[in-house]
């Protein structure tokens, strides 16, 4: 955590050192909600332990909190507001844990995405600003999104937390939003990707006979084609489902979901061309749309102040993301930023050793970062403008 009596780290807003003074009292808090959300791994719309966890935690620190917002039981909407008129600032935390494919076909909810101390970092914030309130501007917000894997049964069947909320109007109100993740370098995201799910169910008989027509059959080997032929990274097979009776002549399906990735909404349609072409007969559905990333230069501008308030240098030019994010439909509604905490090494996501990463002193220092940083940034957003 940022020490404010380093000098080089002096901080540029008057209130700073009284949020970093907050904030390092809170560090119990914040490494306690990281191995609470650690410990408790819960899939895409079941996080009733770990969502009940924070909206009990914020409600305790004076916050109103709403919860089952966007009707998902699983989501919240916690304010604080401020002794002083200003904007309000809303930040999404989210508490999923990823949905692991084990080689023997299990499957594990494993926390191996940073939830725990993007969690405990957002906790950490919201609790170090509560102890401020009487010297606070405007009003802080936490909205608690579920199904941020998007890969989950519950988020390709209820969608995903941000995007709902979004859909929902949860944001609308909200004058600047941010999203916190851990990443390899410290940066504001200024370009990502769109994503769709289209989901083909292609319907016909099965055969005991070698050779003869069948139309799941001949749709599978055509996707098998198809997978074989296209960019991965850009039209990816998410799953695949072969099932009907056994006899001859019977029912037999094949269902497919595709999720489809392009730098525009336009192109979305091209990468899903040779699916379209390839897999004839089929019936299509489309799930909502995962939007990109809508920058907003003066949220960026602030976030670079934070960084440097917290004695950390933001990258100004990043790559784009290589992938989508479901705060893309929040960042087209209200200004906002998703903000990357980095640190060279990186993060094992998705994997084994990042659990023991994200659960052990790293993620407890990348949770601490990450509430310098969107603290330090509150304090200016919500000042009043002019």
């Amino acid at each position: 955590m940022t020490d404010p009596t380093v000098e080089s780290h002096v901080p540029s807003r008057p209130l700073d050192a009284t949020y970093l003074a907050a904030l390092s009292a809170q560090r119990a808090s914040i490494a306690a909600a990281v191995d609470f959300i650690n410990s408790h791994p819960e899939l895409a719309h079941e996080e009733i332990e770990t969502c009940g966890y924070l909206a009990d935690r914020l409600e305790a620190a004076g916050y109103q909190v709403r919860r089952g917002v966007a009707g998902m039981p699983t989501a919240f909407r916690a304010e604080l507001r401020g002794a002083l008129p200003g904007r309000r600032v809303g930040v999404a935390t989210v508490y999923d844990a990823v949905t692991t494919h084990r080689p023997d076909g299990t499957i594990e909810a494993v926390p191996a995405c940073g939830h725990g101390p993007m969690s405990g970092g957002i906790l950490g914030t919201a609790l170090a600003l509560a102890a401020i309130s009487e010297r606070l501007t405007g009003s802080f917000v936490v909205v608690g999104c579920p199904a941020d894997e998007i890969h989950s049964a519950g988020t390709r069947t209820l969608g995903s937390g941000k995007a709902v909320t979004a859909a929902a109007g949860v944001w609308d109100d909200i004058d600047v939003a941010l999203y916190a993740h851990p990443e390899f370098i410290d940066t504001v995201w200024q370009r990502a990707l769109w994503m769709r799910r289209e989901t083909a169910i292609v319907g016909g008989h099965r055969s005991l006979v070698r050779g003869a027509p069948s139309g799941p059959m001949d749709a599978l080997r055509e996707l098998a084609r198809i997978a074989d032929e296209t960019d991965p990274a850009r039209l990816m097979v998410e799953t695949a489902i072969l099932d009907g009776d056994v006899e001859e002549g019977v029912g037999l399906t094949l269902t497919v979901r595709f999720l489809a990735f392009a730098d525009t909404e336009e192109g979305l349609e091209e990468v899903m061309a040779p699916a379209h072409a390839g897999l004839e007969g089929a019936v299509w559905s489309t799930s909502s749309l995962i939007q990109a990333i809508r920058p907003d230069a003066a949220v960026t501008a602030v976030m670079a102040d934070a960084f440097a308030a917290a004695g950390r240098t933001m990258v100004e030019d990043p790559p784009a993301l290589p992938f989508a994010t479901d705060f893309g439909n929040v960042t087209q509604r209200v200004p906002a930023a998703i903000v990357g905490v980095g640190r060279p090494e990186g993060w094992g996501f998705h994997q084994d050793h990042g659990v023991e990463q994200f659960a052990g002193a790293e993620g407890k220092e990348l949770a601490e970062s990450i509430a310098t940083v969107v603290g330090l940034a509150a304090i200016r957003l919500t000042e009043p403008v002019g």
